[in-house]
């Protein structure tokens, strides 16, 4: 039946930014926020959404990194929170899920692991990274990278400015991230994790083997789903066509 009169969606009430709830997005290793940039446009639709940007420095620990978080949500509603993480920010946001479950609506995980099996990559990656302060260091590390996310898929605009916003990462607080994922073991406690969780993971990626560890949350945690991406690398959230929007 054909609707005669002027209702519909336009009747209804016009939601402000303050209204919607929060969708907050929790950084991988480089602790930006920044690489959420293709996101971000379409979650606004429906949610306030704050990158979250870790602290400068090298003395955080997990703890210290969920009380920030905390403080920083403790005025949302019961139950209101779309926390989404990438990578070693999925280790922050599944204890934070742990901490205050009352919080959350969602969960959102992007080629995030519960525990990290290479140790040794890990070890290696601590010891390198200082090297990074060289300029020739740091050319051919940005020089590998981007033939990579080339082969990935990436665009060349996305490269760029995925290079120019790892330009801006803390040192310090990026060794010290490198040294928290050797400590995180969240495997024992995946089984309390109960509210609604998606889990993105990539088949190529080089930094996590994410659809396995995928594969292993999702046959824990009660309530989990896992969405699988064949072609594409550790950076999904820049691959061309992944839009976190039309699964939240």
């Amino acid at each position: 039946m054909e609707n005669s009169g002027a209702s519909g969606e336009n009747d209804l009430p016009m939601s402000t930014e303050e209204s919607r709830p929060l969708a907050l997005l929790i950084p991988g290793l480089d602790g930006t926020g920044k690489l959420f940039y293709k996101q971000v446009p379409p979650l606004s639709a429906r949610y306030r959404v704050r990158a979250w940007q870790f602290q400068p420095g090298g003395k955080s620990d997990f703890p210290g990194l969920v009380e920030e978080l905390g403080r920083a949500t403790v005025s949302e509603s019961p139950g209101s929170i779309l926390l989404i993480a990438e990578s070693f920010g999925g280790s922050v946001a599944l204890q934070f899920a742990l901490r205050f479950p009352a919080r959350l609506r969602q969960l959102v995980l992007v080629n995030a692991f519960s525990y990290y099996r290479h140790r040794t990559r890990i070890g290696l990656a601590c010891h390198v990274a200082p090297l990074l302060n060289m300029k020739g260091a740091r050319g051919i590390k940005n020089l590998v990278v981007d033939r990579i996310l080339a082969r990935e898929g990436i665009l060349k605009e996305d490269r760029r400015k995925y290079s120019e916003i790892v330009r801006l990462v803390d040192l310090p607080g990026y060794c010290r991230r490198l040294e928290l994922i050797q400590q995180v073991d969240l495997r024992a406690r995946l089984k309390n994790i109960s509210m609604p969780t998606l889990i993105f993971a990539s088949g190529r990626d080089k930094l996590v083997p994410s659809i396995p560890e995928a594969r292993y949350m999702a046959s824990v945690m009660p309530r989990a789903q896992v969405h699988e991406f064949p072609r594409a690398g550790h950076a999904l959230l820049l691959t061309p066509g992944f839009n976190l929007a039309d699964y939240v």
